[in-house]
């Protein structure tokens, strides 16, 4: 899915806006605090039904305004066109796909289908496991159809089992949930394996380009013991019932999966400089990208901000390439035109935004390509 044009209202610090957007890449060009990193904001929102930036949707709002509204309309392989559209006030959320209400985000996240970099990203590998499950959930939910269904299933069973648990309740009460909890986790944990080995594939070539590091490893960790191989997910929640009902909540499960990375059988941290991490998460997030490409037969939108902030030029221009590489819509935004070169483009639209205001520009030769050829990459 593409965004073919965009129109917001009332968001953030943004005055009404609406422009056509380029299959490829648009370039949103601004200096700081004039609206750039709210426009990707808002392209976030509308498939996900979130910010990136604040859990308070009012911060969302424009002073003055009662709401914000985001319409993009959305072109898909097959040649369709599909508006969808999210309005906002302090307490509501409306959506619309097609013109069709609805209170799906799962819905609206299919049609809008958003991946993020920012400055924060490098919290994918330093943070607990939260955000690298979500990253595996993203990437699945999209590549398979029943992976929503079963997710769901084991939510509404751990929240049952774990208020179970915090009543004391017979242990046949909680024997009831332990049956469709394994259902339910035996699912995910194949799929989210499944991912990851998928991810490990997808992420070597584009490790090598932006890092010049090919051997990568992405170990997936499901939530509970491994071993012994013959006891079942159903025997680990049996014999840890009675710690259960102290601590008052399931203690393993998918909900406590996760993944890590090593360089070569070492860990991260030791094998790699934080700068190296910061690329190390870009060409994750790179290959998230690609995944869905090949599971979906359409391209994702990838919204990249402040992408020269830390790095230099040799290494920009690695990202670049590697972006061209990629069949994805570009949403990236940067301070000035000569940090980021647009070469490897036949066609791409450069925006100026001054005061929440957009305007069409242009680039001439020289920016197109001057940016990251005085200096090779860094080791």
């Amino acid at each position: 899915m593409k965004v073919t044009a965009l129109d917001i209202a009332g968001f953030r610090n943004l005055r009404p806006i609406s422009f056509p957007c380029d299959p490829g890449l648009n370039l949103i060009l601004g200096p700081n605090a004039s609206g750039k990193t709210s426009l990707l904001e808002a392209l976030y929102f509308l498939g996900r039904g979130r910010s990136f930036r604040t859990r308070q949707p009012r911060e969302l709002i424009q002073t003055g305004a009662v709401a914000f509204r985001i319409v993009a309309t959305m072109s898909s392989g097959d040649g369709r066109h599909i508006p969808v559209g999210v309005e906002r006030d302090a307490r509501d959320l409306t959506a619309r796909i097609g013109g069709v209400p609805t209170r799906s985000l799962a819905e609206l996240a299919r049609q809008t289908p958003v991946l993020l970099l920012n400055p924060d990203s490098h919290r994918l590998l330093e943070d607990g496991p939260q955000l690298r499950r979500r990253f595996m959930d993203w990437g699945l939910f999209h590549a398979e159809p029943g992976f929503l269904d079963a997710w769901r299933r084991y939510d509404t069973a751990l929240r049952h089992r774990n208020a179970a648990l915090r009543a004391s309740s017979a242990h046949r009460a909680i024997d009831a949930w332990d049956g469709e909890l394994t259902t339910a986790a035996t699912i995910l944990d194949q799929r989210r394996e499944t991912f990851c080995k998928a991810l490990e594939v997808a992420l070597q070539p584009l490790a090598a380009t932006t890092l010049g590091i090919g051997e990568v490893q992405v170990n997936y960790r499901r939530g509970w013991p491994l071993e012994p191989f013959e006891r079942g997910f159903t025997d680990w929640l049996h014999d840890g019932r009675d710690q259960d009902r102290r601590q008052g909540h399931t203690r393993i499960g998918p909900h406590r999966a996760d993944f890590t990375l090593r360089i070569a059988e070492r860990p991260v941290a030791e094998a790699l400089s934080r700068g190296q991490q910061k690329l190390l998460v870009i060409a994750l997030v790179l290959a998230q990208a690609e995944l869905y490409q090949r599971h979906a037969g359409d391209s994702c939108i990838l919204l990249v901000d402040d992408l020269p902030a830390e790095l230099d030029a040799g290494h920009r221009e690695r990202i670049m390439r590697a972006l061209a590489g990629l069949e994805i819509q570009l949403f990236i935004t940067a301070l000035e035109p000569g940090l980021l070169s647009t070469a490897l483009w036949r066609e791409a639209r450069v925006f100026q935004l001054a005061d929440g205001a957009i305007a069409a520009t242009h680039l001439d030769p020289d920016e197109r390509t001057n940016a990251g050829s005085l200096e090779s990459p860094k080791p």
